[in-house]
């Protein structure tokens, strides 16, 4: 039996953690009645509502010794588990003690296991009360649902409101979301502060300042800088050189490791001011020049931190050759007025020399012309030397042409969202009531009923009346309305009961779900219609999975299901990791959704996750992993063989960065990635005081992490759960703190040779492995427990809310349905938004 002597803590699976998504009363007349319920709990359950006898005959055999107060070897206590399964106090409880018999796990050895018979009549009676104990509190679910909007759901939200582009992630903008398992979006966590309120009123002052500018609209403007405007002074001087030596050759300007150029100048594009803020596209021709074998140049643009540093906002890698150089170009969301830097990342200076050895010969135009590596004639004949006999580069080194800024940037599609918002000046009451019944039914995603304007229009009238312009006026009444809860919170839900979503909750759930923005016009159109049903559903469902907003759900979902906030986190120790930099970590951070991107666009079979012979990368990581470096600048499919040592989600080097900190790898902080990540199962947290890793004496041999592990899980209260977790980490035994493949491990202090690593392992039900390539296939071929696991992912992410044990039976419907279709990524996707989970309240 499951229960009978488990000597770690008895924490359920997150999974079947309750859900507690409810309005502030309703949530405060809820904890008053479970806390009435613990209390009759702990006193002894009445009779009533006691299971039937063989329930509690079965617990009395098997469980209550070891799990009860006489003993100690686990937090359960299953004499005070309520019986009452209508209230939800145990249910979550009650699930794992199912899955745990089903599984085998219990009890330990030596002693005696309940019959096939006995345990099958527990568990069927078991599913039975909880069933029961689901339609009662399905009947009594409360009746409205509040879920606010994420940052990045803001953004995304006012955008497509009225096609302004709004950063709520700067400084002193909207307040950081709470995070839940990477999870930024799960509703009982985003709670609303007065320091949320008053940033939500600037957010909406400055978006309708955007939308409606007081003063004339900027004409956006195009300049281009050439390296002679640029660097040379106009190059008027230097090109007199150029003439005298019969060089037809432009101007170009060399921008090395360590030197910091203008790229933006505010009065490049005339008078600036707030004004002028917005979206600026960036396109500058360029190529680099490296050392035979070494890095591609690395081109970072963004704030000037120090005299060889940029706070990047945007990168590239500078791939094209010098006889051929390339047009790079980017588009950035600019607060206007501002001054934008390049600086060149470069881990392979000479000698370890950095760029100051440089800046001060070549740093000025008079010091040196450059066009071409073989016009050796031009560089000033004091500098150090940048090239080789035969033009190669002797370190990575930017060769640049030409920049161009054009903006600020508004679309057709951008002013039509605007379009008719505001009425006319001479606009009576009524027309003014239709303009803002529009907007409202438009930002608050559902119809809206004339009364629940009359103070939003009292508002515009007071104004009117004190002498405010019409615009002007209505302005704050949209104002109002982008501060509502109806706007800030997607609300679920009436004061009515019943089971379903109406059409317009559902186009939200789903708009929110697949594109993390609002329903656009068409799905708002099939709602309005009736129409989000059956064939309906799919059709529109089908349409939103192929439309460019998908990338809003590949970009969130990928990010926050495998926590990448947690990379870089813990900055590597420079003299331990030389290799470790800025642009390796922000490749690192985007390697695992551009292949999460791959999957879901080329519906691809849900075990690459676990392993592939392919992964998306740019040239930094292939730099890194020691593969062929891609054939154009920025992330693309590249193959991989057994050699790399690569292949899937588990061995990218965010995955094994994210789990470390800033000096050594820590196998059970992988394991517990894994757990939680593929199996959806979160460990127990560890027992208060225990006792941290012995480090190595100066005497003693040098010896492993795993073999420190070991001794320290000799803890009796340690044992059982590293057990589970450990051998999910040792897998990766053979990666280091940033993922570098490796045989020994680096040991500090201790005496004697860098040990070997030892990746091999015995998982939880018994099956050996021993490598990491024999980890993955084992994982592949537990793809079913992977799969509902994924599935459970995005049903949280979908639901905004923690998955319950009520949620069991359309899980498994999405599994089934996932099966059928071969594991398909974008068909699972599919599956659970065409879900009778999805449509439920």
């Amino acid at each position: 039996m499951l229960l009978l002597k488990c000597p770690r803590p008895f924490i359920p699976a997150r999974r079947f953690l309750p859900h507690y998504q409810l309005t502030i009363a309703t949530l405060h007349l809820q904890c008053f009645t479970r806390s009435c319920l613990l209390l009759v709990a702990s006193m002894g359950v009445p009779s009533a509502l006691r299971a039937e006898e063989p329930l509690e005959a079965f617990l009395t055999k098997h469980c209550i010794s070891c799990h009860s107060a006489e003993q100690e070897t686990s937090e359960l206590r299953i004499d005070r588990l309520s019986r009452d399964f209508r209230s939800d106090l145990d249910t979550h409880n009650w699930a794992e003690v199912i899955e745990r018999i089903n599984s085998g796990e219990m009890p330990p050895e030596g002693e005696p296991r309940p019959t096939q018979e006995e345990i099958a009549a527990i568990v069927t009676q078991l599913d039975a009360l909880l069933k029961e104990g689901r339609a009662a509190r399905m009947a009594a679910r409360p009746a409205v649902a509040h879920y606010r909007l994420s940052r990045k759901e803001y953004q995304n939200t006012v955008y497509d409101l009225l096609g302004v582009r709004y950063d709520p992630a700067k400084p002193g903008e909207l307040n950081e979301d709470t995070l839940w398992h990477g999870f930024e979006r799960i509703g009982s966590e985003l709670s609303l502060s007065p320091s949320h309120v008053d940033r939500y009123y600037s957010a909406a002052e400055t978006v309708l300042a955007r939308a409606f500018p007081t003063t004339a609209t900027v004409e956006a403007r195009k300049v281009r800088k050439t390296a002679a405007e640029l660097y040379y002074g106009g190059g008027k001087r230097q090109q007199e050189v150029l003439d005298h030596f019969g060089i037809e050759r432009s101007l170009r300007k060399l921008i090395f490791p360590g030197t910091v150029q203008g790229a933006l100048s505010g009065n490049w594009l005339g008078k600036t001011g707030p004004e002028h803020s917005g979206l600026y596209k960036l396109r500058f021709k360029a190529s680099g020049s490296r050392p035979p074998g070494g890095q591609s140049a690395h081109l970072s643009i963004g704030t000037r931190t120090g005299p060889e540093t940029v706070d990047g906002l945007i990168e590239f890698d500078i791939t094209a050759p010098e006889d051929s150089p390339q047009v790079y170009e980017a588009e950035l969301l600019l607060e206007m007025p501002a001054t934008l830097h390049f600086c060149v990342v470069a881990t392979d200076l000479v000698d370890g020399r950095s760029g100051g050895a440089f800046r001060n010969v070549l740093g000025s135009g008079r010091g040196y012309i450059f066009t071409h590596s073989s016009e050796t004639l031009l560089l000033n004949p004091n500098a150090p030397q940048m090239f080789d006999d035969k033009g190669n580069g002797i370190f990575s080194t930017v060769l640049l042409d030409w920049v161009e800024w054009e903006g600020p940037l508004l679309t057709a599609a951008e002013k039509s969202r605007r379009n008719g918002l505001v009425p006319p000046d001479n606009a009576t009451p009524e027309v003014v009531a239709e303009h803002l019944q529009r907007f409202a039914e438009r930002a608050w995603r559902r119809p809206v009923k004339t009364e629940e304007l009359t103070d939003y229009l009292e508002s515009f009238r007071v104004e009117c009346e004190a002498g405010e312009k019409t615009a002007d006026a209505y302005r704050l009444a949209m104002l109002n309305v982008l501060t509502s809860r109806n706007f800030i919170y997607i609300v679920e839900g009436e004061p009515d009961v019943r089971e379903h979503l109406t059409d317009w909750e559902l186009a939200s759930r789903l708009s929110y779900f697949l594109w993390s923005s609002m329903p656009d016009d068409r799905l708002f159109a099939t709602a309005k219609g009736g129409n989000l049903n059956g064939e309906g559903l799919e059709k529109e469902v089908d349409r939103m999975l192929v439309d460019s907003r998908i990338n809003a759900f590949i970009d969130d979902f990928s990010r926050q299901w495998l926590q990448l906030h947690r990379v870089g986190m813990f900055p590597p120790d420079k003299k331990l990791y030389p290799r470790y930099d800025e642009w390796l970590e922000t490749s690192m951070r985007t390697e695992p959704v551009e292949f999460f991107r791959e999957m879901l666009v080329k519906n691809l079979p849900i075990d690459g996750f676990l392993d592939s012979d392919w992964t998306i990368a740019n040239a930094r990581l292939c730099d890194f992993y020691g593969l062929p470096e891609p054939t154009t600048g920025g992330f693309q499919r590249v193959s991989l063989k057994p050699a790399a040592h690569r292949g899937g989600l588990l061995t990218m080097g965010a995955v094994l960065g994210l789990t470390s900190d800033g000096t050594r790898h820590r196998p059970v902080h992988r394991g517990v990635w894994v757990s939680e990540t593929i199996f959806n199962k979160t460990p127990p947290a560890p027992p208060a005081n225990v006792e941290p890793i012995e480090p190595i004496p100066p005497e003693g041999d040098k010896i492993t992490i795993r073999q420190r592990l070991a001794a320290h899980a000799q803890n009796t209260s340690c044992a059982a759960c590293h057990r589970n977790i450990d051998p999910l980490g040792f897998a990766f035994e053979q990666y280091n703190a940033i993922g570098e493949w490796r045989t020994r491990e680096r040991v500090e202090g201790g005496k004697g040779e860098d040990p070997l690593v030892d990746a091999s392992g015995v998982l939880p039900a018994g099956r050996e492995f021993g490598d990491v390539s024999h980890f993955k296939q084992l994982l592949v071929k537990d793809r079913d427990k992977f799969s509902r696991a994924f599935i459970e992912h995005l049903s949280t992410y979908a639901l905004r809310r923690v998955l319950t044990v009520d949620d069991s039976d359309d899980i498994q419907s999405i599994f089934e349905e996932a099966k059928k279709n071969q594991y398909g990524v974008r068909d699972i996707v599919r599956a659970v938004a065409l879900s009778d989970l999805v449509r439920k309240r």
